[in-house]
């Protein structure tokens, strides 16, 4: 697909930043955040304001567009700004945000993009494809964004963040906020006092991590991967969630209701662990890890919208060598939210206390642990470490910069041993971008429980 380029902009901050602003210290959560970048597309339905570039209605609405951007990086100054050698630091310069827009050639409609979701497709919808895009240099901007134009009038608008700088409340908070601005010319609508927060006092840096965490990133390029999408749609989600609640009370006489995260979270770490089996692999332990948003779990909260890392991986293991009931998705699922559970303020204090010297030390003895095999990370005598992630339940099906709520919300990243989670748009049933080593994902496809509970089409065989 060749997209026609209709304009590139650089967007900076309305208003300078202040000098005692100028730079914004990264905390150890944000260097343990995979130094690469994150993406999200938000698509809505025509007919597009912005499909006639000569009206005076359409002049208007595109200026309106990017002066709200440019106010609302007047409150998320970090993104305008870039991340200086050894991820410590963000120097708040005002450089700008790449803001390109496009044409999305009349061949390929909207409705088709829609009804036969392609990676490939996708991510030229995105200001570079987050796969490709490697980062070395100072050069590498926080936020990038793409205005794409479809010939119905459609459009969808690609965003792509760099992960040390905001994981993915922090990223939808500010696209929230560009939309409230942009329907809107009252700025008090955002409390801007909470965007930007120094949490190094918590989470103080620690100069041994980044050398880890591009060995973690590199672990993550490196093999022959495939991403799928799977549908599970609310029925199908609620039908899951009953035969979830049914098990426990036969096994436990007490009633546990997951949550559609913990439900679908269950039933493909069971499914994964049927895949190793299969192999014959007995030693081998699959392990799961869940991201704990941490905002509403410290004492005092952290306020909702702020950016940075705010969030902590927990470990959820299964031994493949256990009965069959310690592998039944049902009792999967109650891990998973059990694990979560005991993420709060005691916790976290407790873990990274001192420094968090006890939990780097920790960190790194895994990261040695998970890379001992190489980089295809042959399961054979090691650890499958499976990464589940996603912004489920953050209502972003509600953004609407003034032309109505998006259609669909998805990512376009291709992944390793990992589980994107986004809500359907009508909030009942879950997506999963799912990637696997390539010779793994056709026996996800034949697992019974995801024949059961999912849809999706032939695998593709992209590859990474």
């Amino acid at each position: 697909m060749q997209l026609d380029i209709i304009s590139k902009n650089i967007i900076k901050p309305s208003s300078p930043t202040p000098l005692h602003l100028k730079t914004h210290k990264l905390s150890l959560l944000d260097q343990l955040a995979p130094n690469n970048y994150t993406s999200l597309l938000l698509f809505y339905d025509g007919p597009s304001r912005f499909d006639d570039k000569t009206s005076a209605s359409t002049i208007n609405d595109y200026h309106r567009l990017k002066s709200s951007l440019s106010k609302t990086l007047t409150l998320y100054y970090p993104f305008a700004g870039k991340v200086l050698k050894d991820n410590y630091v963000v120097d708040c310069d005002d450089s700008g945000v790449p803001f390109v827009e496009t044409r999305v050639p009349s061949s390929i409609s909207m409705s088709e993009v829609l009804k036969n979701p392609e990676m490939n497709t996708l991510q030229q919808l995105l200001p570079f494809n987050p796969n490709k895009k490697y980062l070395s240099s100072t050069d590498d901007v926080n936020m990038a964004i793409q205005i794409n134009h479809f010939a119905c009038g459609g459009m969808a608008i690609g965003f792509n963040f760099r992960h040390i700088v905001a994981d993915a409340t922090a990223s939808i908070g500010f696209i929230k906020n560009w939309a409230k601005l942009n329907s809107s010319d009252d700025n008090s609508i955002i409390n801007y006092k909470h965007v930007v927060v120094d949490c190094t006092d918590t989470f103080p840096r620690n100069k041994e991590i980044p050398s880890y965490a591009r060995r973690i990133n590199e672990w993550q390029r490196a093999p022959e991967c495939v991403t799928k999408r799977f549908v599970f749609d609310g029925c199908k989600v609620a039908a899951l969630k009953r035969e979830m609640i049914v098990k426990n009370e036969a096994s436990l006489n007490h009633q546990y209701s997951p949550s559609r995260f913990e439900a679908v979270c269950g039933l493909i770490w069971g499914a994964l662990i049927a895949m190793d089996r299969g192999k014959n692999i007995d030693s081998t332990s699959t392990v799961v890890s869940i991201p704990v948003n941490l905002r509403n779990r410290m004492n005092p909260l952290l306020p909702e919208d702020c950016i940075g890392n705010l969030f902590h991986s927990v470990t959820c293991a299964a031994n493949n060598e256990a009965g069959d009931g310690h592998r039944d998705k049902s009792t999967l699922a109650r891990n998973v939210h059990e694990s979560k559970k005991m993420v709060g303020d005691d916790f976290v204090r407790k873990v990274y206390q001192d420094g968090g010297v006890v939990f780097v030390n920790q960190y790194k003895e895994a990261v040695k642990e998970l890379l001992k095999d190489g980089p295809n990370n042959d399961t054979t005598n090691s650890v499958r470490l499976f990464g589940f992630s996603g912004p489920i339940g953050l209502q972003y099906y509600e953004i609407d910069f003034g032309w109505g709520k998006p259609v669909w919300v998805t990512s376009a990243m291709r992944m390793h041993n990992t589980a994107m989670l986004l809500d359907t748009r009508d909030g009942k049933g879950v997506e999963a971008w799912v990637g696997l080593p390539i010779n793994d994902m056709p026996k996800l496809e034949q697992d019974p429980g995801i024949l059961t509970y999912a849809s999706f089409t032939p695998s593709t065989r992209s590859r990474i």
